[in-house]
């Protein structure tokens, strides 16, 4: 008899079951894609495709960044010529907060939605900056299932990494406000079978399959993000990841998220040497549930985590392009992200509070 592996958190995994959902375009303008869009490769691909349609019209100099952000979101533009400066982020009484000089000379203000909660932007500054004709665009990676507001709305572009939120191998969606995008000739990505194969072996090895050895899958996920870091233009999403995409159940994602954020939020408030980096909203749908750990223990505190097989991530590695010293540096030293996803449930929720407790009330600090 097979003895089924239970690990919470990291790649998705593909398995055999499918449920087939109709309306999955309506959603997506529901949420704020309502404009012109296509679906491509990845995140990288769409912010390399939104440059593109730019500088159809107008020379891209500058891009206005926050320092709090992937690094694989700045090198696109940093390939294309592009210059970047970063505008830094307080966290201030349960939000984020941009500080952004709005006297500067730029060409994108690059704003970034954090695990569904906030963008720390304001409304009217953003507005008076695209009135001197800079244009917005807003990255909801972390935003996908929360109903349309205003700021989406208003954004010249938006992009989300659709392959962050479910097992699909590759795609993002990438919307223009106004008009058009130009006719590209988009490729067919011819690499991504072998992160296909390894979502499906990631299945079947946490299914027992003894056959499949853990480091197998691991190196086709490894090999198909080495070639993606520098291979990322001007790619269609694939055809499976497409078909996948339509096999998901998209009311699901956004309860079972809503479920387990909250039960998160509410036995780890209050805890010793732990925040929570936003106040819960119980109609946010968040990517993660990110916590703000002291950071003496930060990193301890994870590895205490994937030694009892839950891989929660850091958001994310300061990028060598930022500058040496940021206020955004609280987040890169403190933060860790809680798994919430829809692959789980109450018990592995309660799995997860329970090693922070266990972890929190034997450290002294």
């Amino acid at each position: 008899m097979k003895q089924v592996i239970e690990e919470i958190g990291s790649e998705f995994w593909i398995d055999d079951v499918i449920t087939i959902v109709d309306n999955m375009h309506h959603d997506f303008k529901e949420n704020g894609f309502s404009g012109n869009h296509q679906l491509l490769l990845s995140g990288r691909t769409a912010i390399d495709y939104i440059c593109q349609d730019i500088e159809r019209d107008r020379k891209i100099t500058t891009v206005y960044m926050p320092a709090y952000c992937c690094d694989s979101i700045i090198y696109p533009f940093k390939n294309r010529g592009i210059d970047v400066i970063f505008y830094d982020l307080i966290h201030e009484n349960g939000k984020i907060k941009c500080d952004i000089d709005t006297t500067l000379k730029i060409d994108i203000l690059y704003v970034c939605n954090y695990f569904g909660f906030s963008t720390g932007v304001d409304l009217e500054m953003i507005t008076s900056m695209q009135d001197k004709g800079v244009i917005v665009l807003h990255d909801r990676t972390h935003d996908l299932f929360n109903k349309a507001n205003t700021f989406s709305l208003i954004s010249d572009y938006t992009f989300c990494s659709l392959r962050k939120w479910m097992g699909i191998p590759t795609g993002a969606i990438v919307s223009k406000r106004g008009g058009s995008f130009f006719q590209a000739s988009l490729k067919e990505c011819d690499f991504s079978g072998g992160k296909y194969k390894g979502m499906r072996m990631k299945y079947d090895y946490l299914q027992g399959n003894t056959a499949i050895d853990k480091e197998d899958f691991l190196r086709l996920f490894t090999a198909f993000n080495k070639r993606l870091s520098g291979d990322y233009q001007d790619y269609s999403i694939d055809k499976m990841s497409l078909r996948l995409l339509h096999e998901q159940d998209f009311e699901l994602v956004r309860t079972r998220r809503q479920q387990n954020a909250k039960l998160l939020h509410d036995e780890l408030s209050g805890l010793n040497n732990v925040s929570m980096m936003f106040q819960h909203e119980g109609d946010r749908v968040p990517l993660f549930v990110p916590i703000l750990v002291k950071k003496e223990i930060r990193n301890s505190l994870r590895d205490y985590l994937v030694g009892n097989k839950v891989y929660c991530p850091v958001h994310w590695p300061k990028s060598h392009s930022l500058p040496d010293t940021t206020r955004a540096d609280a987040f890169y030293n403190s933060e860790l992200s809680l798994v919430c996803d829809q692959r789980y449930g109450e018990r592995q929720m309660r799995k997860i509070v329970d090693l922070i407790k266990n972890y929190c009330n034997k450290t002294n600090i």
